[in-house]
């Protein structure tokens, strides 16, 4: 039985669909059913459970899977900081476990979460596993690449693996091969938000994970909701690592940056 533990955005219904598609047994744990909870009941049609619950108790969480019978899990959609401090409650699970961790990051965390979860013998399932069609091969998908917008997305592309790589964020807005902003705590929308507020107009927003990346947890993702709170001309171009990034609803996420005059590049990894 897979768990399929849902955050923000609309990456869980893709995962739903992938899986249903597949015949695969799973049900959802719906971890912020204010956000997505109406959805995902209208994807899964009743075929699937869904527990809704707020993420509080990380120990009540653990155990709930073990009743469940889970062998795999797999974690989707969004879960950031800013999520964690408002929701959570710190049981003597999460106690103990925070405090024998040395560095308290992103990824420490979750790495932590994915061994406690190994030693009750269940595994986690890379996001890509599930959501491989979500990744896009390198290219531009609209728009043009004028010499200017490739310097910036190079620049931009390499800083935003170098500070995933610090466990810091993902996103970095350049322009003119100057970094206007760059993701922290805040998240991925105010990051944007700030950039542009800088920048005026016609920024790059590049998108990134590490290399070495984790596919389990925290694959960087982008989709027409990434776009929703952008003007036409704020944007000159949005890139991002082909082989570490999911792009939701493509067809949508295309035509409305085409609609915003945005270019969209996929970005090889470098060699």
């Amino acid at each position: 039985m897979i768990a399929v533990i849902a955050g923000t955005g609309t990456l869980p219904l893709e995962a739903c669909k992938n899986l249903l598609a597949q015949g695969s047994e799973f049900f959802v744990v719906s971890l912020f059913p204010e956000n997505n909870l109406d959805e995902l009941q209208k994807i899964t049609e009743g075929k699937v459970r869904i527990f809704a619950q707020d993420l509080f108790k990380p120990g009540y969480i653990l155990d709930f899977l073990k009743k469940q019978k889970t062998k795999k899990v797999f974690f989707i959609g969004k879960v950031d900081k800013k999520h964690l401090f408002s929701h959570i409650k710190l049981d003597w699970f999460a106690i103990k476990m925070l405090a024998s961790m040395v560095c308290k990051s992103d990824s420490s965390i979750m790495e932590k979460i994915l061994a406690e979860l190994a030693r009750h013998d269940i595994e986690v399932i890379k996001q890509d596993e599930i959501l491989k069609s979500l990744l896009v091969s390198p290219g531009v998908l609209t728009g043009t690449i004028t010499p200017q917008l490739e310097a910036d997305i190079t620049m931009g592309i390499a800083t935003a693996m170098a500070i995933s790589q610090a466990d810091i964020g993902q996103t970095i807005v350049i322009k003119d091969k100057m970094v206007l902003a760059v993701e922290a705590i805040e998240g991925t929308d105010l990051c944007i938000k700030r950039g542009i507020e800088l920048g005026t107009e016609n920024v790059v927003i590049c998108k990134a994970a590490r290399l070495d990346q984790n596919k389990k947890f925290y694959l960087p993702t982008l989709g027409p909701t990434s776009l929703q709170h952008l003007s036409k001309g704020q944007v000159a171009a949005i890139a991002w690592l082909s082989t570490h990034t999911l792009i939701a609803e493509q067809e949508k996420f295309i035509k409305r940056a085409q609609e915003l005059g945005i270019t969209l590049v996929s970005v090889a990894p470098p060699q």
